[in-house]
């Protein structure tokens, strides 16, 4: 089944006995798109979250009108729009397909179906996001804090 061996290969779920990624795999769906297709734009509403399986995805942001900043492009493996999961909110970047990609989608619907039938599932789903969410965070703090003296001296 591509959806276990595509969860397996992620760092979200890479702590995930064989019996949790089976059970979460029924509640994802696959996606195909082809190079230039949007997945989502900014501030739309944010209801699903996505693990790349192949291809790229770029996030990118709108700094201004017609002007748009790279942040990062997804690859194999990477999973991103977590916080949808979690809240009800627009999301704050675009993400677009570079290339011909293969995902995988976590519905947030699915995701309140999984907290009721497999709750340690869906927690250890949650704590995963915050270890990546922290470890981002942690990443940025040298370049946010040479914006800071930057600006400061």
């Amino acid at each position: 089944m591509a959806k276990v061996s595509a969860l397996k290969e992620s760092v979200l779920f890479k702590d995930f006995s064989d019996n949790e990624i089976a059970s979460l795999a029924n509640f994802v769906d696959e996606k195909n798109l082809n190079a230039a297709t949007p997945l989502f734009l900014e501030n739309m509403k944010g209801e699903s979250m996505y693990v790349v399986i192949s291809g790229g995805i770029r996030l990118s942001k709108m700094l201004s009108e017609g002007e748009e900043k790279t942040l990062t492009t997804m690859g194999a493996g990477d999973f991103f729009g977590e916080m949808a999961l979690i809240e009800d909110g627009p999301r704050s970047v675009s993400a677009i397909a570079v290339q011909d990609s293969h995902v995988l989608v976590i519905k947030r619907s699915q995701f309140e179906k999984l907290m009721e039938e497999s709750p340690k599932v869906a927690v250890k789903i949650v704590i995963g996001i915050y270890r990546t969410l922290s470890d981002r965070v942690r990443s940025l703090s040298p370049q946010i804090q040479q914006m800071i003296l930057g600006k400061a001296g």
